[in-house]
């Protein structure tokens, strides 16, 4: 491609539509583009409305790439919600790392603020990304591919005040790992946010967060690659094992910091029986036909694993009703995200 073709690519109806729709610069908006579509998608739709129904399949890639700086800054809002000084600069400028930054938004929020910002990504396609969104927004930062379980990549402790991790330790191999490397690196003081889709809700075990497939969140590792390459015909699964908060708050804390659950106050309480109800109608309509392509030990599987966790939900719905604390159940079974915040101890 030529200067003025890759100046041509960026002056079109389509990059247009979407920068502006989504809030990103057009450099990050046509590269992710041609990522996701390839370099011959349709640089002619001016309407965004008409762009999303173009390539609606790719709806959900689209609105969590292009949000990315949105979310850095609604997540720096969040943590002064629930109490965490997020303010930085001056003469002590905090230290912020984010683990999976991937098309970098949360980096550029925390730039922003003043800190002295890094960030470490395992995927060179989401990282390359991540790199240009940084460049276009005008922010210089530390970004460091690869594995963040390698000492190679980060190593030492007690270096960050202030570290992330979002969307991302349900890929990593060895969560465990992983967490007690985030607690090692905070120092004294320092808080660490870890988020990640809720195995329990509803609406995952309907339509997981990754690939919109019924039934994966209700089956371990090994189970879920192997229904997903049924479902798929493709072999790449990269997602390990969901866990319950239970077990992350468990690690962390015998990590030797504190840690706990925190909501999202602004979401909108959902209607629960509506989505009580919804999961049924999504099992009826996989079992007439959006199980054809598993094999019948695997329909078994997942329709006995739904039966487990449908007699463990309604129990714990019974309960809730009767205390008057269907909220508590809301955030159990029905949030798709846990949130866990994290605080080590001052020196």
């Amino acid at each position: 491609m030529t200067k003025s073709d890759a100046i041509d690519s960026l002056a079109t109806p389509t990059v247009g539509a979407v920068s502006n729709w989504y809030g990103v610069h057009p450099k990050f908006a046509h590269a992710a583009l041609e990522t996701f579509l390839g370099a011959d998608y349709d640089r002619d739709i001016g309407d965004i409305q008409a762009f999303l129904a173009r390539y609606k399949h790719f709806r959900i890639q689209f609105d969590y790439t292009f949000s990315t700086n949105t979310r850095g800054r609604n997540l720096a809002q969040q943590l002064r919600a629930w109490g965490v000084p997020v303010e930085s600069g001056g003469q002590s400028r905090k230290s912020y790392l984010d683990v999976g930054f991937a098309y970098g938004g949360y980096l550029a929020a925390f730039a922003s603020l003043g800190y002295d910002v890094t960030g470490i990504e395992i995927s060179e396609r989401f990282g390359s990304l991540g790199r240009l969104n940084l460049e276009a927004s005008g922010y210089a930062v530390d970004t460091r591919m690869g594995d963040f379980l390698s000492d190679e990549i980060l190593a030492g402790e007690r270096q960050f005040d202030l570290i992330t991790c979002t969307d991302v330790i349900e890929h990593v191999m060895d969560p465990e790992a992983g967490l007690r490397k985030i607690c090692r690196l905070l120092k004294p003081g320092g808080t660490a946010y870890v988020a990640y889709p809720t195995k329990l809700s509803i609406p995952y075990v309907r339509a997981d967060g990754h690939f919109q497939l019924f039934g994966l969140t209700l089956l371990d590792y090994f189970r879920a690659r192997a229904a997903y390459i049924m479902y798929t015909e493709w072999p790449e699964y990269e997602v390990s094992d969901f866990y319950e908060p239970e077990w992350y708050l468990h690690i962390a804390r015998s990590a030797g910091v504190e840690a706990e659950l925190v909501y999202d106050s602004s979401l909108p309480a959902p209607d629960v029986p509506g989505e009580i109800a919804a999961l049924y109608e999504t099992f009826a309509e996989w079992t007439k036909s959006g199980s054809g392509k598993l094999d019948p030990l695997m329909r078994h599987e997942i329709t006995l694993e739904l039966a487990k966790y449908s007699a463990r939900m309604f129990q714990e719905y019974s309960e809730h009703i009767a205390h008057h604390s269907i909220d508590q159940f809301s955030r159990k079974w029905i949030d798709p995200l846990t949130r866990i915040l994290i605080r080590k101890p001052p020196a």
